[in-house]
């Protein structure tokens, strides 16, 4: 078998002759005793899945090139082969006074389940019967896929120092996201926790975070994403955070307020477990500062008022009318410093955040006392509706005439009774009321969380 039969025969049978390329990004030159010598590309990271070019030059001092091929080796184990290879037995090439080129064409595999990366080698072979073999590498980046599977994107990897609060973020993208509601599902996992304990905040959604823990020496910790959409494919990506040891006494700060609470309950915020820690990594003793901040609460809502912010121990009034479940979040600062009204401090300041959900009231109800009153002109009706609601918060009162003449004068509109005086009619008469209740006022703009009607008949 001829020496081109065998490279052939090769390369079909590692069946990858795929060849990376890609235009700019400068060549390099193969170190060689060889009178052959090459030029062929660096090595280069791709994230779309758009056609490569790999170009190389051979050139010779003891004859003409006489041969040329690419060979691609995949160096991911599972990996996809490259797709749309041409030219990688070099039977088209250009020739000028420097040498002779050749150029491979590619594409990246349409499926990638993760970071593929392939060995891309030449070889060239002159008149003499000299040889030179050079090689470069080519990585793809799994958003380079153009299946639809979704693809998991972190924020960068980030140095932090113990106590500091950690955010994570992720993004996806691809894949097929619900067309209502959130696009993907998000799950924050610890990958390595390289022996230390994390513990993650709104680990379900796309933006968690943790408090770093004490460590004596620099150590790393892999936080993993996981993204998935709406047909339950998934894509991963992970953010790497290295927890460095102090290197002056700080604090971590710890609470245990927060949680479901109950309408116009007055809320604790106690951040008095708080731990400080020597630049060694061991806990000790000295003296922090607190600050409590209001941070968040329902769209809308007014600002809600922290007693005694700057102690460790501060407490807050919760509204005592909340119609739907409502958030609350309140900001521990601690430093070993004072702390300004505004966060700052001249030590670093720790902050952690408490989540307070308060339940909204039950939904009120109304039962008439008497359905349908029959009554003659000039009796004294009465009007009564019993309500269902919170035994702690008031409920507010309107009657109103909806149908029926005439209108009569109510006597006790704002309450669970009513009244009026029965009108002379001369034929039997209909009048219907409602009563309507709420845990606010009732107005124009507020009608009312609950309502019920009664029928007033009226005899001549």
């Amino acid at each position: 078998m001829s020496t081109l039969l065998r490279v052939a025969a090769g390369v079909a049978v590692l069946g990858l002759l795929s060849a990376c390329g890609g235009g700019g990004g400068g060549s390099t030159t193969s170190a060689t005793t060889s009178p052959v010598s090459l030029n062929v590309p660096v090595p280069q990271t791709v994230s779309t899945s758009d056609a490569l070019t790999f170009s190389a030059k051979a050139s010779s001092s003891a004859g003409t090139i006489t041969k040329m091929f690419w060979q691609i080796e995949t160096q991911t184990l599972g990996a996809n082969p490259l797709t749309g290879v041409t030219n990688a037995d070099c039977k088209t090439v250009t020739t000028d006074s420097s040498g002779t080129t050749c150029a491979l064409q590619l594409s990246p595999p349409a499926t990638l389940t993760a970071d593929y990366t392939y060995k891309i080698s030449f070889f060239a072979y002159d008149s003499a019967g000299n040889s030179n073999t050079g090689a470069t590498t080519l990585k793809v980046l799994q958003s380079a896929s153009t299946t639809n599977n979704p693809v998991a994107k972190t924020g960068a990897d980030a140095t932090v120092t113990s106590g500091d609060k950690v955010s994570l973020t992720c993004a996806g993208s691809g894949g097929t996201p619900a067309s209502s509601g959130t696009p993907y599902a998000y799950q924050w996992v610890v990958s390595d926790a390289a022996g230390l304990t994390l513990t993650l905040a709104n680990a379900s959604a796309a933006s968690a975070s943790f408090v770093a823990p004490v460590v004596t020496q620099s150590t790393a910790v892999k936080l993993q994403c996981r993204v998935t959409d709406d047909k339950q494919r998934t894509g991963t990506a992970t953010q790497t955070i290295t927890i460095n040891p102090v290197v002056k006494p700080t604090v971590v700060p710890i609470s245990y307020s927060g949680g479901t609470v109950q309408p116009g309950t007055v809320g604790t915020l106690d951040g008095s477990k708080s731990a400080m820690y020597d630049a060694n990594g061991n806990l000790t003793t000295g003296t922090l500062y607190y600050l409590w901040l209001y941070k968040s609460g329902p769209s809308g809502s007014t600002p809600l008022s922290v007693n005694n912010a700057g102690s460790a121990v501060a407490s807050v009034l919760f509204p005592s009318v909340v119609t739907t479940t409502s958030t609350y979040v309140f900001t521990l600062n601690v430093s070993t410093a004072p702390i300004a009204p505004d966060g700052t401090s001249k030590d670093v300041v720790k902050q952690l955040d408490v989540l307070f959900y308060v339940s909204a009231l039950p939904q009120i109800t109304l039962t008439p006392v008497q359905q349908i009153i029959q009554v003659r002109s000039g009796d004294a009706v009465q009007m009564q509706v019993n309500a269902s609601a919170s035994n702690s918060v008031p409920v507010y009162y309107a009657w109103t005439q909806i149908s029926g003449s005439p209108l009569v004068t109510l006597v006790g509109a704002n309450s669970s009774k009513a009244g009026f005086i029965a009108p002379t009619v001369s034929a039997t008469t209909t009048m219907m009321f409602r009563a309507s209740a709420s845990y606010q006022p009732v107005t124009v703009s507020n009608p009312g969380d609950a309502s019920a009607d009664l029928i007033v008949q009226i005899q001549p």
